[in-house]
């Protein structure tokens, strides 16, 4: 993933184009700030007093996964969505096209990263940071680098907000909500509303579903919120239409990747499909 992370540093600006100027004269400022690799296992972290933010090498490899996943799936749900259908069919399966693209093996590898650093599959094809942005490798890489964008939006609204990490559970909750709304705002709010806004709703849907991975991997911590929670908090901000592209490719990305066996009923517009997928993972992911 070493080709990825040269490019890290460029995706919070990239993400939001329109508030580059912004990030870099009031957010970053005249401080130097550093991006740090690391070797542990898949996790993002950030040090605010040294203005550091760590990227372990498996953190990028499990979110390229899941990013894998949901491009694959939201390519193969649309498609098949928009194709002639048989007189009463109201449901499309890709489970041969999820099984030919490997993505359960992608999405368990992901998983597994998040327990420890291991080598790629030698059966998965590994990502290539230089592929065209027209091909599906490239579409791929796309998704990612926006579903890594909110996820170091995250983490530099911790160093500039001066976070703290030794401090009471419900403070340390706390920061964590304020990091998030920090980095879905930054990403949404001058976003618009064609398809620059449905795209970065789409990826922040995706990072938010590798917290969901996490989560079903090792358990809810202390110092953070529950995913649900913080998927919660975040769709609030999406602010798009009934017939959404961004949500239809995020119902297609949490129901496959999160919920595959519940049988979904027909929904009239892709606002429906989301809210209900929503309600299912407020059912699977319950709070105590």
């Amino acid at each position: 993933m070493k080709p990825f992370f040269s490019f890290a540093a460029r995706v919070p600006f990239n993400i939001a184009p329109e508030r580059g100027t912004e990030l870099a004269a009031e957010i970053f400022g005249s401080g130097r700030w550093q991006l740090v690799p690391s070797e542990m296992a898949a996790n993002f972290y950030a040090v605010p007093s040294d203005k550091a933010i760590y990227l372990s090498y498996a953190g990028l490899a499990s979110l390229w996964c899941i990013a894998y996943a949901a491009f694959n799936v939201a390519d193969v749900a649309s498609r098949l969505q928009r194709a002639p259908k048989s007189s009463g069919q109201t449901e499309i399966n890709i489970a041969q096209e999820y099984a030919l693209r490997k993505i359960p093996a992608h999405i368990a590898y992901s998983k597994a990263l998040v327990r420890q650093d291991q080598d790629w599959p030698d059966d998965l094809p590994q990502p290539q940071a230089s592929s065209d942005l027209d091909t599906p490798e490239g579409r791929v890489n796309n998704a990612f680098y926006g579903a890594l964008s909110w996820i170091l939006l995250h983490e530099i609204a911790h160093v500039f907000h001066g976070g703290e990490k030794l401090l009471p559970a419900s403070l340390l909750v706390r920061q964590e909500y304020r990091a998030d709304d920090f980095a879905t705002r930054w990403i949404l709010d001058n976003a618009g509303h064609g398809l620059y806004r449905e795209f970065r709703v789409l990826v922040v849907v995706i990072s938010l579903t590798w917290l969901f991975v996490h989560e079903q991997t090792v358990g809810v911590g202390t110092d953070h919120p529950p995913a649900i929670l913080r998927f919660r908090e975040a769709s609030t901000l999406f602010q798009t239409g009934d017939r959404s592209v961004g949500l239809e490719n995020a119902a297609y990305v949490l129901k496959a990747l999160l919920d595959p066996f519940t049988p979904a009923p027909p929904h009239d517009t892709a606002k429906d499909a989301f809210q209900w997928i929503s309600g299912r993972l407020e059912d699977i992911f319950k709070v105590p």
